[in-house]
């Protein structure tokens, strides 16, 4: 049974309508079947100059209703308070006409009321669904500090809902198209500013009531259903965004209190840069040393002014505000800094078209420390990092994922962490402040998406050549590139035994991948300073050690830092013997040397087991352990090293007496119990370029267990061991050197105890917390670095002027536009879409056609919720090189859109030679609003053919982009002998290298899965035309 309160009283429905008829029925109907006294109920209708009949309507269905009746559109504040005023009810009910109530909502809120036992609360928000109720509209919001309001956990599912707001709660506001408050206070705090005429004038309320002493209360039980800008899907943007912009200055300016009016000036100066960034103002034009006598030029589009016609409205305003601020502050019951706790998010990035720029949060950050405005909300910045481990992370771990899982723990106690594992997840973190999400390997789609909602990307390894989502993402991002591991020179060592084509080729590509990390990247961790040497000589040859990078940091400390492998900061401690299950007749004098780790092809176990061989001659009490040979990630393929170590053990005569295999894999929580039942810890390699560069992750362990070392020398950590005196170096495959190290080790106590000594002190540089500090420092103050363009690009077609929409994009629509490309290397198209003014979750499938021959060229898949209102969706894609006046065509369809849950694009009335619009199949006037755009300054070969750079640096089939440039020259110099000598013989030649280049291009085709033909014969027959 729901609780009816024995004092029922008077509540006053009050309902703003403008062109809204076909919702009233739903709304009033909500009304009517509510749980309470409906005598007890008054419902009034503000109606604002409505041409469809809506009071008619009311009066017919709905007689009982009190109408005022506005000849214009007075917006939502002045009507409201209109309202308030020939209000009978104790209490007022704000409800929008595109509500549906649940029955038990009056009762849910005036219990929530009730139950508060403080006078002091006087107005209660309602929980707000959308229509289908499966997703959060409202749940409690806020006002990021210069005024722009915000809902917090908006669209989220209502299940995860539930499980988080389980109580009712303070906060800031109540939504005005949901709320129940005393009419009193309503009329005594001024009602909502009829300035405002819409948007935030609740936010501003809520504010104000917190300011006069009063309090505002969530009921999470109050449930009501909104249909979400269903009184208007009016597409005049420009005026929303200048009451959005306009409101927001209104806010700060009357409620921030004189202590913190300082905050003002913050807030127009963000208003001005967000101005100069609508305006497209090149800065540069009106400096006095600038010599090019370029004339100004602005993007003009209607929202592009939109913030300038704000400030100016501020300024004519500026009496009217003064006075009411002057009101405000004269009440004021309650600090600015006591009302911290209401807003979860003040540094929220708004409007959202600026959650992306990283110039624009970089000045809001400046502000906040400028103007300490984080001590007004007790609260630090706090960043979101989503950091994307190439490996497992879990129960059982090897380095990479060890190092993420880590760097998470370390990162997440300043920031918002989300950790993208490549497996289901298996490890607790409920201690610590971190989201484990898992991804496919093979595909990882849903990485674009958590990408988009964080601020710093922290990845390695070859992801973002698995997701080009992720990589447009990523560039304008915080991107931190962990080059750790020296993927190129690494498969050099791992596929020496393969045949030179195929070593060759995944060379190249290796390459390719990794310079472009180098290209895109804004800050680099490496793992020792050989590594941070070679880097540094990359990244110089990549044109990102400029003046202007040595000008941030002469040492290159904001570009590139040493960030290593690390060691636990807890202290290991001995839970079980676990050498005893693993190692037979196992005697506590025993002296087992652990190899902690795989056994992968560029280590030599080979030289320790034939070492412990020769030992097991002359004494029992030595042996060695092999940690871990599966490896967690069955993505890894077994090593040919690990065989051979088994088989020679196995022929010696000593596997499982002196030479012990784990056959599977440690659990990362478990590693101590094998560490501290050992003696030393062992580490061999071979002398190659890989041992130059490397960071053995074993040796860290050791170090942690405080196990003194023997490793082979070549290595980081074979200098630092002998330096040190953290154990002993050995020649690199020197059985007789090994067999010494490890007989030292074991019978010279004195030098023992001396390297555990030495350890001791060493280690503490390598703590999880001391190594990652470049990072954390890093991430507390990034810098986006302007990203080089490896391709220039120009416009082909620009249809920019918005006309029109084409309609709710719903499924079962298909939009098709076709087009005629007039360059070469067509690379992109972009399309301007609205999402009126929601966010939406579908599916959008964007799919591009050679004209011709219907082959589908590129296909994506992009995710609704990731488009904001009125912007440009850039599809960018491998240049198709032949694209120069060929017909293309590209369809947009949906999967899981439908009525309020859709998108839709914008057209152009321009009409545009070769340009056709169909909408399931039918010819519509005009175009898609998009533009096209091509590589201008691809790598050209000499002879005319134009190739992207990425491709002229590849090879394909058996012909190499050099060949083809030899036998076009070759073609070329005959053409000069024509008519000396054997003609026929000279024909027959040109035609075999014609044909053999015909031959490399369908090969080419075929490759890149474009077109299925391409014209460069048409090319080369010019060739004879000079």
């Amino acid at each position: 049974m729901v609780k009816i309160l024995i004092n029922n009283p008077k509540i006053s429905f009050i309902i703003v309508n403008y062109n809204g008829k076909h919702l009233l029925q739903g709304c009033f109907n909500s009304l009517k079947k509510l749980k309470y006294p409906h005598e007890q109920i008054e419902i009034i209708l503000v109606d604002n100059g409505s041409k469809d009949g809506s009071i008619e309507f009311v009066k017919n269905k709905f007689p009982k209703v009190k109408i005022i009746r506005n000849e214009t559109n007075e917006g939502f504040a002045k009507p409201n308070n209109d309202a308030a005023k020939i209000a009978q009810g104790e209490y007022l009910a704000l409800i929008n006409n595109d509500m549906r109530l649940d029955e038990n909502w009056l009762n849910d809120m005036l219990e929530t009321l009730e139950s508060c036992n403080d006078e002091k609360y006087v107005c209660v928000g309602s929980r707000i669904l959308n229509w289908d109720g499966s997703k959060i509209d409202f749940i409690g919001g806020g006002i990021n500090f210069y005024g722009f309001g915000y809902q917090d956990d908006y669209s989220i599912d209502v299940k995860t809902a539930e499980k988080k707001y389980t109580q009712d709660k303070d906060i800031l506001f109540a939504c005005g198209g949901a709320m129940l408050i005393d009419r009193k206070v309503y009329l005594e705090a001024g009602g909502l500013d009829e300035d405002y005429f819409a948007y935030y004038e609740d936010a501003d309320f809520g504010w104000r009531l917190w300011i006069l002493g009063y309090k505002v209360r969530l009921c999470v039980k109050a449930t009501c259903y909104h249909k979400h800008n269903a009184t208007s899907k009016s597409f005049n943007t420009h005026k929303k965004n200048l009451l959005f912009e306009r409101n927001a200055l209104y806010t700060v300016f009357k409620n921030y209190s004189d202590d913190n009016f300082k905050v003002v000036l913050a807030t127009i100066l963000l208003a001005a840069n967000r101005m100069q960034k609508d305006l497209n103002i090149n800065k540069e034009i009106f400096n006095i040393n600038y010599k090019n006598n370029e004339e100004i030029s602005v993007n003009i589009d209607e929202n592009n002014f939109t913030t300038l016609i704000a400030m100016n409205e501020v300024l004519e305003n500026i009496d009217n505000l003064i006075e009411k601020r002057n009101l405000i502050q004269s009440k004021r019951k309650v600090n600015d800094e006591d009302l911290s706790f209401l807003y979860s998010t003040p540094y929220v990035t708004l409007p959202l078209k600026y959650l992306n720029d990283i110039h624009y949060l970089e000045k809001v950050e400046k502000l906040i420390s400028l103007f300490d405005i984080n001590k007004i909300y007790k609260k630090e910045i706090k960043r979101r990092i989503l950091l994307i481990s190439n490996d497992r992370v879990g129960k059982k771990m090897a380095g990479p994922g060890i190092r993420y899982w880590e760097f998470a723990k370390e990162l997440c106690n300043d920031n918002k962490v989300v950790l993208a594992i490549p497996n289901k997840v298996n490890i607790d973190c409920s201690d610590y402040n971190i989201e484990l999400v898992e991804y496919e390997p093979l595909n990882p789609r849903n990485l674009a998406a958590i990408a988009q909602q964080s601020d710093i990307v922290i990845l390695q390894g070859t992801i973002l050549e698995r997701s080009p989502e992720l990589k447009e993402i990523c560039k304008e991002k915080i991107l931190i590139i962990d080059i750790y591991d020296p993927f190129v020179i690494e498969n050099i060592e791992v596929y020496k035994h393969r045949n030179i084509e195929f070593r060759n080729s995944d060379y190249l590509n290796s390459l390719i991948v990794q310079n472009e990390q180098l290209e895109l990247g804004d800050y680099f961790i490496c793992a020792s300073d050989p590594q941070m040497n070679m880097w540094i000589g990359m990244l110089t040859a990549l044109n990102k050690v400029t003046p202007s990078e040595y000008d941030n940091a002469s040492d290159l400390s904001r570009l590139i830092g040493i960030v290593p492998f690390g060691v636990s900061e807890t202290e290991p401690i001995k839970t079980r013997d676990a050498m005893k299950e693993k190692i037979i007749n196992f005697k506590p004098e025993d002296k087992v040397f652990i190899w902690g780790g795989g056994v992968w092809n560029w280590f030599d176990p080979i030289t320790l087991i034939k070492a412990i061989g020769e030992i097991s001659k002359e004494r029992d009490d030595i042996k060695v352990f092999f940690l871990g040979v599966k490896h967690p990630n069955p993505a890894v393929p077994e090593m040919e090293m690990t065989n051979k170590a088994i088989i020679l053990a196995t022929e010696l005569g000593i596997i499982n007496k002196y030479v012990f295999f784990n056959m599977d894999w440690v659990d990362y929580d478990d590693r101590q119990n094998f560490l501290l039942n050992s003696y030393g810890g062992v580490s061999c390699h071979f002398l190659n370029l890989e041992t130059r560069f490397s960071f053995r992750t074993r040796i860290l362990d050791y170090l942690w267990a405080r196990l003194p070392i023997v490793t082979t020398e070549g290595d980081f950590f074979a200098n630092e061991v002998e330096k040190n005196k953290l154990g002993l170096v050995v020649k690199v495959e020197d059985v007789a050197s090994m067999k010494q190290a490890l007989l030292k080790l074991s019978d010279d106590k004195e030098f023992y105890e001396e390297c555990k000594k030495n350890i001791d002190a060493y280690r503490e540089n390598y703590k999880w917390s001391v190594v990652t500090k470049p990072l954390k420092e890093f991430c507390k103050s990034p810098t986006k670095k302007p990203l080089l363009e490896k391709y220039n690009y120009i416009a082909d077609i620009e249809l920019t002027q918005k006309d029109g929409i084409i309609g709710e994009l719903t499924d079962g629509v298909k939009v098709l536009q076709r087009f005629k490309c007039r360059y070469p290397n067509l690379a992109s198209l972009d399309v301007m879409v609205a999402t009126f003014d929601r966010v939406n979750s579908h599916k959008l499938f964007f799919k591009v056609y050679e004209g011709l021959s219907d082959t589908l060229i590129v296909e994506k898949e992009i995710e609704a919720s990731d488009l904001r209102d009125n912007t440009w969706v850039e599809i960018k894609f491998d240049p198709i090189i032949n694209s120069e006046g060929k017909l293309f065509y590209f369809t947009i369809e949906t999967e899981g859109a439908k009525n309020n849950n859709c998108i839709t694009i914008w057209k152009s009335n321009k009409e545009v030679d070769n340009s056709i619009l169909t909408i399931n199949n039918m010819n519509v006037s005009g175009n898609l609003c998009y533009k096209v755009k091509c590589i201008y300054s691809s790598k050209p070969l000499r002879n005319g053919f134009m190739l992207p750079m990425d491709y002229s640096q590849m090879e394909y089939g058996k012909m190499s982009i050099n060949e083809i440039e030899s036998m076009v020259s070759n073609i070329k110099s005959h053409k000069g002998d024509i008519g000396r000598g054997n003609v026929y013989k000279d024909i027959d030649t040109i035609k075999s290298n014609i044909s053999n280049i015909n031959s490399w291009i369908d090969n080419f085709d075929r490759k890149l899965k474009k077109v299925k033909k391409i014209t460069m014969y048409d090319k080369i027959k010019k060739l004879f035309k000079r």
